[in-house]
């Protein structure tokens, strides 16, 4: 398998980030953390996004799923995603719905 240079650059640049916030590596990878909180994962995800490591959001929003501040993210942002494209997009995204159900 062969790994492309633009694969390699960012697997560097992830563990250069690692490297630099052990800390927070730390607190993205440990359900349940006692010193992970709502104050704490809006600063982290605030910082990824800055520094365009989007993929570890997800893996943040994974691993933290099911403390307690996280208890209604997903349906709350699935309600904001609806609110936000049901104009423009109300076909596809009951298309969707029902593939879901399939």
């Amino acid at each position: 398998m062969a790994v492309s240079d633009i694969q390699k650059k960012g697997a560097v640049r992830l563990l250069e980030w690692i490297k630099q916030y052990p800390g927070w590596w730390y607190l993205i990878c440990t359900p349940g953390e006692e010193h992970m909180n709502l104050d704490m994962m809006r600063r982290i995800i605030r910082h990824l996004a800055q520094e365009s490591l989007y993929e570890i959001i997800f893996v943040l929003l994974t691993v933290h799923r099911d403390a307690p501040f996280m208890k209604n993210f997903y349906v709350f942002s699935w309600l904001d995603c609806l609110i936000e494209y049901w104009d423009d997009d109300y076909k596809r995204i009951v298309t969707q719905i029902i593939k879901r159900f399939e």
